[in-house]
């Protein structure tokens, strides 16, 4: 897959704000992860600290050589057009070009950059809206203007026409409010996330103060919750964010997290297929929380990967394996005749299941379990891994492992054919796309 085209980008870092630390990365390193996550390959910091900042990037490690930066030094209290000039001719941009310029002393949502980067027009972003739950990172701040530019799109022509002695934030300040420059609204963004099953609002703000930081960490971190649980991930979902908000400040990254967890799943498959069950399902319910933390991290610090994405594969290989193993140790044991039998068709169902939510979801432009009330509330006691190992350790609790494998698996079942219907009903009716909800946890 070919990369998308995109503008230039400029970051104007500042010392020290833009080293201000939020969930154990700077707001510079994190626009660096941003700005790799949107397909940019190169960047240039433009800085009143340069050889500060060259240096604090240098000591990230994460992918570090995927995005190549170069660092220009510059003088004064603000930005002047001036200085932008002189980027654009070190950089050698046209003047047909447009450049994407970011201020690295913001917080900014990626899904707002990625708008901007890919507007036609000269553009700047604004909210005209902010939503209550960033009001107090915003009051009093002393970011460039009352009007807190984050970012904007500019063409080399619309500079070209400024003084370079003109404060860049107040010259773009003043085009956009006469008209002359596109605002990118991030009140008009669509907020609904998909992957996520709710709607997460995109938003933007200044470096916040020491006192503020708490606040600002704590809507990053309410950020990276997805919506519309089952039952155990509800209880699992403050111990989750407490790991998490510990785990974001070293250097254990959401791959290292996703690949342990994934081998002690194997352990679980090994010690159902002996029959020490109780050890077993233990440690299930410990990866039950485990498997929530790698995703949380990853969206917390923006260090999202191609494994990352591909964690719903490794997850379901390890999870089938388990009901496999309890198949295995069962029918061996002869405590269940037709244990295979009784597994293979709940592989089967599961199978066509998948499938039939693939397909429908593509239609609605949703997750199915968040496509209507109905659904909300079957993805409460759907069955899923979760439920699956709460329902087997109730089992093995009052001493019926057997019938609790037998459960499990009639329970998927039948939540499989809950999600058949659905998706038939929804493709066969032509149900056309919801307005997105906040349901959220």
């Amino acid at each position: 897959m070919t990369e998308p085209f995109r503008p230039p980008l400029l970051i104007v870092a500042d010392s020290p704000e833009a080293l201000t630390e939020l969930c154990g990365i700077s707001l510079l390193e994190r626009m660096r992860r941003v700005a790799l996550q949107l397909g940019f390959r190169e960047a240039m910091i433009l800085s009143n600290s340069a050889k500060t900042m060259a240096t604090h990037v240098g000591n990230e490690s994460w992918r570090r050589a995927d995005l190549s930066l170069a660092f220009r030094e510059r003088t004064g209290a603000k930005v002047t057009v001036g200085d932008i000039l002189d980027c654009l001719a070190e950089l050698r941009i046209g003047s047909d070009k447009r450049i994407l310029i970011v201020f690295g002393d913001f917080y900014c949502d990626e899904r707002l950059l990625r708008s901007l980067a890919d507007a036609q027009t000269d553009s700047a972003l604004v909210d005209s809206d902010p939503p209550s739950s960033i009001a107090p990172l915003l009051e009093n701040s002393d970011s460039h203007s009352s009007r807190l530019l984050c970012a904007a799109l500019l063409s080399s022509e619309w500079l070209s026409r400024k003084n370079r002695g003109g404060t860049l934030v107040e010259e773009i300040t003043s085009d956009t409010m006469a008209g002359h420059i596109a605002r990118v609204d991030a009140a008009r963004q669509q907020a609904y996330v998909r992957s996520m099953r709710r709607s997460v609002r995109p938003v933007f703000f200044p470096a916040p103060s020491v006192e503020r930081r708490p606040l600002a960490e704590r809507l990053l971190r309410d950020a990276t919750q997805k919506g519309v649980l089952d039952f155990p991930a509800l209880v699992h979902a403050p111990i989750e964010k407490w790991m998490v908000s510990h785990l974001c400040r070293t250097t254990i990254t959401p791959n290292q997290i996703t690949l342990g967890t994934a081998v002690l799943g194997l352990g679980v498959t090994l010690l159902y297929a002996c029959g020490y069950l109780w050890p077993g399902v233990l440690l299930a319910l410990a990866i039950g929380v485990l498997d929530g933390i790698d995703g949380k991290l990853a969206r917390l610090k923006a260090q999202t990967t191609k494994l990352g994405k591909r964690e719903h594969d490794l997850d379901y290989f390890v999870e089938t394996s388990w009901w496999m193993a309890l198949a295995y140790h069962f029918q061996a044991t002869g405590q269940i005749r037709y244990a295979y039998v009784i597994f293979f068709a709940f592989f089967a169902v599961h199978r066509l299941e998948r499938m039939a939510i693939q397909a429908v979801q593509r239609r609605i432009g949703r997750n199915l379990d968040d496509f209507a009330r109905f659904d909300r509330l079957v993805r409460i006691v759907a069955g899923r891994r979760n439920i699956y190992t709460w329902l087997f350790a109730f089992f093995l609790v009052i001493g019926s492992p057997a019938t609790g494998f037998i459960w499990l698996c009639f329970w998927g079942m039948a939540s499989a054919v809950v999600h058949i219907v659905r998706a038939l009903q929804i493709g066969f009716t032509g149900q056309d796309k919801v307005a997105p909800t906040s349901t959220s946890s």
